[in-house]
């Protein structure tokens, strides 16, 4: 017997009120499981998300601490009963930092495995090789590094602008800290231009000037030259806006040669490999960051280092590992939000919706007009060597 024959017969033996109720059931599961039949990567009982991105290759030490982050989030998720009934899996398809395996791996994921949207890139350069593929199919987005431009219903991102925080970095040290001979030491490249953009801004607004501007090629070991400039020039600040290890390297050797100005610097003046390189070096370094720095030992850092290392007791820590644990966090926020019956369109309608939402580690906020996640960042301090928290959250 089919079921339209089961539900007549059934109903024969109901009246008023009750039927009404039992065919309200009827419908509404019928409409559920229809949307999750028709719509790729759900299932009654599972919503599948697909990441691309460095599982080998030289940028493992960043990628591997976000990965185990995020699955961390997920794990607690589907203990907690998962997303409406639903667990959450991740499939993630390795992309050794080649754009080109980006796309191959989101079109495997899309393509083979019908993934509900791709969660999980890292690295603005794969980002911007799948976008174009990823919204000529419609299929929502997720990236560690902010939003691509121009903005589309399907690209949302995570982390800041570089020119956002080298913006608050150098307002506080010129504001706060009194400095008036600010000089900029970049990185030659997009990220050092982004950087000089938020440099000039608040300069600008303060009514000072940049007193010298030094570059270097991405791989330099060697700043010697840049840091004698630096010196002739008399500055009593430097914002320095490179790769993590650059920015490190090039604080020490300034030491080296007695040259010791105010550095400051953006997120990844809290990274762990900062921290190495540097050892009590580090001391004195102030950095904007738009997430809890790992070494602040605050509750909200605690708790999701707790969290993390029930799943992965040996996870190392690294600034991505936060990022990551934020942008899950605001992963299970929105499933959760748009209900049980989970369709693309409705997930893009609860993220334009969203507004304001504070993971454990991050203010987050997306709109129709903001597809970047942070808005917000803390001037930190190295004292001691914890990162101590000057401000509290400051919005861009």
């Amino acid at each position: 017997m089919d079921s339209k024959k089961v539900r007549r017969t059934f109903l024969r033996g109901v009246n008023g009120s009750l039927r009404l109720a039992i065919l309200s059931a009827f419908i509404w599961h019928s409409a559920a499981t229809s949307a999750a039949e028709q719509t790729p990567g759900v299932s009654d009982k599972e919503i599948l998300l697909g990441g691309v991105f460095p599982v080998t290759g030289p940028v493992r030490f960043i990628s591997l601490p976000y990965e185990q982050a995020v699955k961390a989030v997920f794990n607690k998720a589907n203990a907690n009963g998962g997303i409406h009934g639903r667990k959450i899996v991740w499939r993630v398809e390795d992309d050794a930092y080649q754009p080109a395996r980006t796309l191959a791996g989101a079109k495997k994921l899309v393509e083979r495995d019908g993934v509900f949207v791709v969660f999980g890139l890292v690295g603005q350069s794969g980002t911007l090789a799948v976008a174009p593929y990823l919204q000529r199919k419609k299929i929502p987005f997720f990236t560690l590094n902010s939003a691509p431009r121009p903005l589309t219903p399907y690209g949302w991102g995570t982390q800041s602008n570089y020119g956002d925080l080298s913006y608050q970095i150098t307002h506080y040290m010129v504001q706060k800290l009194g400095l008036k001979r600010i000089g900029y030491l970049y990185q030659n490249d997009d990220l050092g231009s982004i950087g000089r953009k938020g440099v000039d801004r608040a300069l600008k607004e303060l009514g000072v000037k940049l007193i010298s501007a030094v570059g270097y090629e991405r791989g330099t070991r060697d700043f010697t030259t840049q840091v004698l400039k630096l010196r002739d020039a008399k500055v009593d600040g430097v914002v320095s806006v490179g790769i993590a290890p650059s920015v490190a390297i090039a604080i020490k050797q300034a030491g080296i040669i007695k040259f010791k100005p105010r550095w400051g610097t953006y997120g990844v003046g809290g990274s762990a490999i900062v921290r190495k390189l540097l050892g009590d070096g580090i001391n004195g370094l102030v950095f904007a960051s738009d997430i809890e720095s790992l070494f602040a030992e605050s509750a909200d850092s605690k708790r999701a280092i707790a969290t993390i290392r029930k799943y992965y007791p040996k996870a190392k820590p690294e600034f991505t590992m936060f990022l990551g644990y934020a942008q899950a966090q605001m992963m299970v926020h929105v499933l959760r939000a748009v209900g049980r019956d989970l369709t693309r369109k409705k997930l893009i309608a609860a993220l334009i919706k969203m507004g304001d939402f504070k993971s454990d580690v991050m203010p987050i906020r997306y709109s129709a007009t903001k597809h970047t996640a942070a808005g917000a960042a803390k001037i930190y301090l190295w004292k001691d060597g914890k990162a101590v928290p000057l401000t509290g959250w400051r919005k861009f």
